[in-house]
């Protein structure tokens, strides 16, 4: 499936199959519009259960059929498969999803999320920056739609969000604080 935000995500794939081939100083740079950056080291998102930051242990409250949005390199995917979960692992970046299938995820697919429409589901996992799918807090309300139309009755919803360092907002900044416009860099391959 193809999808306009592919580009931008370009360099964050490139530096996921970086790391999952064996560079493991693999680092991912964010450049937001102030010119300021910020190196995110590519080792997050192969972390372990060990290794999980706070809000990672949102597992917990997960039940039923599973639905992980932007599922990345698979790190909750994993760990809710081995708690015996049925779980559908989605992500728009290619490379993120052939290394979940390399790592044995069941059912791994590249898909957007504001156009999935494979089911119903009685969590919805969404953490870290994925809820910026929807761009702009007017967004938000297709967002939620969305997941409305995929939570079975009784399910739930379990999302974050994540604040990122004070470099990315400066403050003259147009919109609601923590919409953010960055492009990423891996190595020379710069995003849009």
């Amino acid at each position: 499936m193809k999808d306009s935000n592919t580009p931008a995500l370009a360099p964050f794939g490139q530096a996921l199959l970086a790391y999952w081939r064996g560079k493991k100083s693999a680092e991912l740079i964010h450049e937001f519009k102030n010119g300021q950056t910020r190196s995110l080291p590519v080792s997050v998102f192969f972390r372990s259960h060990e290794e999980y930051l706070t809000t990672d242990n949102a597992i917990e409250y997960c039940r039923g059929k599973i639905l992980v949005v932007g599922a990345g390199t698979g790190v909750h995917a994993l760990a809710l498969e081995k708690q015996g979960y049925n779980v559908t692992a989605i992500d728009i970046c290619p490379q993120a999803v052939q290394i979940m299938t390399e790592r044995g995820i069941k059912d791994a697919r590249q898909e957007n999320f504001l156009h999935f429409d494979s089911g119903r589901f009685d969590t919805i996992f969404m953490l870290g920056h994925n809820i910026g799918i929807c761009e702009t807090l007017k967004g938000i309300k297709g967002l939620l739609h969305r997941c409305e139309r995929l939570i079975r009755p009784g399910g739930q919803l379990l999302v974050n969000s994540v604040k990122e360092p004070e470099v990315a907002d400066p403050p003259n900044q147009k919109g609601y604080p923590g919409e953010l416009e960055f492009r990423l860099w891996y190595e020379k391959n710069v995003g849009p």
